[in-house]
């Protein structure tokens, strides 16, 4: 049976390892201590396949597992910049004063997050603006109304001078609020990825965190867990670590989200640097704390040189006809290259006549019950992946294809997608892509 993400949070499904690696830990929802896991990125290799590793759903953290340690140090390694100092990149929930700026003085309470303290100290150490530290630095990309295109927009543009002006080796990401709107998501996952490959590429290792729920849209809030998706792909193809931002929120009243517009996180009266029970009850708390947790995993594991975590699983099957790779849950991602696949079973299919004579990779979908599906492929630039979905594991199986998008209500039963590489003028349009699969109210 597809267990869906929310069932894993209930369960509190065992999803990552400890500090010292070996033992899982549960996902919590508001409070309790980090739920563990990891991840890299390197400027010289955006999108490693074959070593990839998973980035399991309902982790809090992304696994810092060894493959993704080994490239985040050789990243940092090459990095020109300074590992003392974090980039704040986002819009008004990052430019908010009630994010980070607290870990630059003393109104902190730490409660069973002491151990965060010496991170703390250590990325409060370098002056970076004046009087300012990381922590307190009034970022140039990050501002109000601001989606990820913004970030991008101009030459220099604002996150080139936010790297230019405080010199960091790393950076807080988060965008996908204000692009959060239907049909918005293409647009996002590329202008999302434009900002990671552009921090990689200047040496600067990003720290990505889903969006929190919307609290005033039911339209806008079913879609954040399909924008998470989006975010949670990237950096699983990025191997850049990843904090589920939103699993922190999902349990707390009004999300944690303040009644004033219910899309900004809430402080706690008495600040947002406490992390005591009553503390944890706000959002902008919970998002302080996640944070300096990926900080401090970010120092133990690529600074320190903590033992890496146990590598999660890796999707089961080899992503052929016979052998199709198994979506487990759901919200689903995965991300690949057509290029290396082994397989080209499939040149046209039954609901079709475009030559999708290029390779594929064909994933397995098992549904309990009739379920309302959106799947997505993102490609890379020149690369053209179709989706087909079947019936049995035959091309001529098909029900319905789309170049980008597939919407549907199936099941009970057993399904498949075939994402497969379209032939233009003789030339297979293979690459990387980004697959996406989300269950629709």
């Amino acid at each position: 049976m597809l267990l869906s993400w929310m069932s894993l949070l209930a369960t509190g499904c065992v999803v990552g390892s400890g500090p010292g690696g070996g033992d899982g830990g549960a996902v919590d929802l508001a409070g309790g201590g980090p739920s563990d896991g990891g991840a890299p990125g390197d400027g010289g290799d955006p999108q490693p396949t074959g070593d990839k590793v998973r980035y399991p759903a309902g982790a809090l953290h992304s696994p810092m597992a060894a493959g993704v340690v080994t490239r985040l140090k050789a990243a940092l390694a090459a990095s020109p910049h300074k590992r003392e100092v974090v980039a704040k990149i986002g819009d008004s929930i990052t430019n908010s004063t009630t994010f980070f700026n607290c870990f630059a003085g003393t109104n902190i309470m730490w409660g069973a997050e002491s151990g965060l303290e010496p991170s703390r100290a250590y990325f409060d150490r370098v002056i970076v603006d004046g009087t300012a530290t990381s922590f307190n630095r009034d970022s140039i990309c990050a501002q109000d109304g601001w989606n990820a295109g913004t970030a991008l927009a101009g030459s220099p543009s604002p996150l080139a001078q936010e790297v230019a002006a405080i010199d960091p080796a790393f950076a807080v990401v988060m965008y996908g609020t204000n692009d959060t709107y239907a049909g918005g998501q293409f647009a996002f996952e590329k202008n999302l990825r434009g900002v990671i490959d552009t921090l990689l590429g200047s040496g600067v290792i990003p720290i990505l965190s889903t969006i929190p729920p919307r609290g005033d849209s039911t339209a806008m809030n079913d879609l954040v867990p399909e924008m998470n998706a989006i975010i949670r792909a990237l950096a699983e193809s990025r191997q850049v670590p990843l904090v589920d931002y939103w699993q922190t929120l999902i349990g707390l009243p009004n999300y944690g989200l303040t009644t004033v517009d219910n899309v900004h996180p809430q402080a706690y009266s008495s600040g947002s640097c406490w992390f005591t029970t009553d503390a944890l009850m706000f959002g902008a708390n919970q998002r302080n704390r996640v944070t300096m947790q990926a900080l401090d995993r970010v120092k133990r594991f690529v600074i320190d040189s903590t033992t890496p975590e146990a590598t999660p699983p890796a999707l089961r099957g080899a992503g052929t006809f016979a052998d199709p790779r198994v979506v487990d849950v759901l919200p689903f991602v995965d991300s690949d290259d057509t290029s290396t696949s082994m397989s080209s079973t499939a040149n046209v299919y039954s609901c079709g006549t475009q030559n999708e004579g290029g390779p594929e990779i064909v994933y397995k979908i098992d549904l309990s019950a009739p379920t309302k599906l959106r799947a997505r492929v993102y490609c890379d630039d020149n690369v053209d992946v179709d989706l087909h979905w079947l019936d049995a594991p035959s091309p001529t199986s098909c029900v319905t294809r789309n170049d980008k998008t597939i919407e549907l209500t199936a099941g009970p039963g057993t399904f498949y997608l075939a994402a497969d590489t379209f032939v233009s003028s003789g030339t297979a349009k293979s690459g990387k892509y980004r697959l996406t699969i989300v269950a629709v109210p």
